[in-house]
């Protein structure tokens, strides 16, 4: 578990981790905190626990912190979990099992549940997208996400980790999936293992992370790797609508200048809608109608700037092929 402060959200979320090694089957398990900097004061009950603490020595991201904690750890299976999820009580027993159960399974990972802790519109939107996103995708999965997920340590090591150069909460844990899946690992997607996420998002936070801490290094590592396999995110139904979102917004724009625009946006409204039914059915059942009308708009803004974020990558790969970046050694 990487993190970045003793306090908030992070005690529940290690002390849930404590509370399930407790438990005698997996009493054999070492629990690794490390500290993306230089820590401050650590807190007694955390002294006091059975939990390995390390730390990087300077800021350098969760990728080089899971990095070092994964080179100290023991186990045959590392599981990682960030310091604002809160596992749920069997996620690690699910994790187990698949392991026991596929001797040639090499990375499982699970999701985020309906009932996310920050009780604000955008923080709950977000988290029930996310949540949809991996419960409408079970099964063998061409991606990792290391908010709660497993992989072997012989695979992890093999693949040489996280890729060091995202010195930020990026898509480390997507570029190590593709990896792995590019080298013919296996890799699951189970939404039965769940846990609770913590974090709070306001409406600025979400744009500008979505953009520069995740759409703008994807598209990037998508344009270099164009035969990749891709998966949750961009499927063929979310490609089509942020196309939809676009010339959405492109008919409104025209409808001063051209009535007939107005039907073309209703036209890619209903399309949106359709498209996206089950995410919005989810709002409705978790959050209610009130809920829903404010989740709509606020999945049309995602859709629409992590459209034109490609789009721009895609330009700027075209007219800059010879500066493009090249894949570094991770």
């Amino acid at each position: 578990m990487p993190t970045v402060a003793w306090d908030g959200c992070f005690e529940d979320c290690a002390q849930r981790v404590l509370e399930l090694l407790e438990r005698p089957e997996v009493q054999a398990d070492s629990f690794l905190v490390v500290f993306d900097g230089v820590p401050p004061a650590t807190p007694t009950w955390l002294t006091q626990s059975p939990a390995q603490l390390l730390a990087t020595g300077h800021r350098s991201g969760p990728a080089v912190a899971r990095n070092l904690a994964a080179e100290r750890a023991a186990g045959d299976i590392l599981v990682f979990v960030d310091a604002d999820v809160q596992l749920h009580h069997d996620a690690l027993g699910r994790i187990r099992r698949h392991f026991e159960v596929d001797p040639r399974l090499d990375a499982v990972f699970g999701s985020y549940d309906d009932r996310p802790a920050a009780p604000g519109l955008v923080s709950q939107f977000r988290n029930l997208l996310h949540h949809h996103t991996h419960t409408s995708h079970p099964g063998p999965a061409c991606t990792f996400w290391a908010g709660c997920g497993a992989m072997r340590r012989s695979r992890f090591l093999a693949l040489g980790g996280f890729d060091r150069r995202y010195e930020r909460p990026s898509i480390e844990d997507i570029e190590l999936g593709m990896r792995l899946a590019a080298a013919g690992g296996r890799l699951l997607l189970d939404p039965a293992i769940l846990c609770t996420h913590h974090k709070r998002w306001s409406l600025r936070s979400m744009v500008v992370t979505d953009i520069r801490q995740r759409a703008l290094p994807w598209s990037r590592l998508l344009r270099r790797r164009p035969h990749g396999t891709v998966g949750l995110n961009l499927t063929p139904a979310a490609r089509f609508s942020g196309l939809l979102t676009l010339l959405l917004v492109a008919c409104l724009l025209a409808l001063p200048w051209a009535a007939p625009a107005g039907w073309g946006a209703l036209a890619c409204l209903l399309a949106l809608l359709g498209l996206n039914r089950r995410f919005y059915a989810c709002c409705l059942r978790v959050r209610g109608p009130g809920f829903l009308l404010a989740a709509i708009p606020l999945h049309l803004l995602y859709f629409s700037y992590s459209s034109l974020t490609y789009a721009l990558v895609a330009v700027e790969h075209c007219w800059r092929p010879a500066r493009a970046p090249q894949p570094a050694a991770p």
